[in-house]
């Protein structure tokens, strides 16, 4: 089974400079199959910011010919992720409150 990588609970334009070294060095060593697990559900405060790095994420995967897959995002990620028009990132599988 792949490995699952944890958000933080802070996904704001404060925190963001700071995790994006992280995420993109998930990606670097990430091996096996076409899905990167994310779990989202510490997720407390996200903002546009928060938003941008997980499109930036869905992009650098996209280059290695992966697959962002978002699980267990939180209520305030889901809601930041809909409003945004971004509702794709979330895996609806195991999102509450989903819709596809």
């Amino acid at each position: 089974m792949a490995k699952t990588h944890a958000l933080p609970a802070e996904l704001t334009i404060y925190a963001v400079g700071e995790l994006r070294p992280t995420l993109l060095g998930w990606v670097s060593a990430a091996r096996g199959s076409a899905d990167f697990r994310v779990d989202g559900a510490a997720v407390d405060q996200v903002d546009a910011a928060g938003v941008q790095l997980l499109i930036s994420l869905c992009h650098a995967l996209c280059r290695k010919k992966r697959r962002l897959q978002l699980v267990q995002a939180s209520g305030p990620l889901a809601t930041a992720c809909r409003v945004l028009g971004v509702p794709h990132l979330l895996d609806t599988r195991s999102t509450p409150g989903a819709t596809a």
